[in-house]
């Protein structure tokens, strides 16, 4: 890390763990978590951002895009110095500026049924930031197979929505929202 000044974990978080339902022992439980985003764009880069910032240890960045200019009004965790990257890599920079704790695991590919399993086993969330139904019930299904929560969120315009799913405790997203297209 370049900066005047060396990373201090401690006062970095202070005003986390002061929360009750936080404290010491919740950080801590942050910094061992492993989370999967999937799809970097609006909703997956801010995500990355947020849970980099939170001290989650791991992430892992899905996405197979390069960051383009029409991407820079709302994902914000790139910029013009980004441009032409890939998403993945790009992401996984400005994480490091951002908390040089967090370890990136980069997988520069579009997710698909062959390699959903890789992307979703040995993590304890998933984060769906992905743009297209077909993708996210593959996404989903492996989720649900694994026993691996799974944080789905859309956006289309000025509307959006979340849920959390965790089968077997709850219904998958394909149980919710069948038969979807783009």
């Amino acid at each position: 890390m370049k900066s005047g000044e060396p990373f201090d974990p401690k006062e970095y978080y202070s005003r986390q763990v002061v929360l009750p339902e936080l404290k010491s022992e919740g950080q801590e439980k942050l910094r061992r978590a492993k989370v999967a985003i999937t799809g970097l764009g609006g909703l997956g880069s801010v995500s990355a951002m947020y849970l980099a910032r939170a001290g989650v240890g791991h992430l892992r960045l899905v996405d197979q895009d390069t960051v383009e200019m029409k991407n820079l009004h709302r994902q914000i965790l790139y910029g013009v110095d980004d441009l032409r990257y890939p998403k993945a890599e790009a992401a996984a920079r400005k994480i490091e500026l951002i908390n040089p704790e967090v370890h990136t695991e980069i997988v520069s590919e579009n997710l698909r049924s062959s390699n959903a399993s890789q992307i979703v086993k040995d993590v304890d969330c998933v984060v769906d930031g992905l743009d297209n139904m077909r993708t996210r019930y593959i996404l989903n299904r492996e989720c649900a197979n694994l026993k691996v929560p799974y944080v789905f969120g859309g956006a289309i315009g000025m509307e959006g929505n979340l849920s959390v799913f965790a089968p077997p405790e709850t219904p998958c997203l394909e149980c919710v929202l069948p038969n979807l297209d783009d």
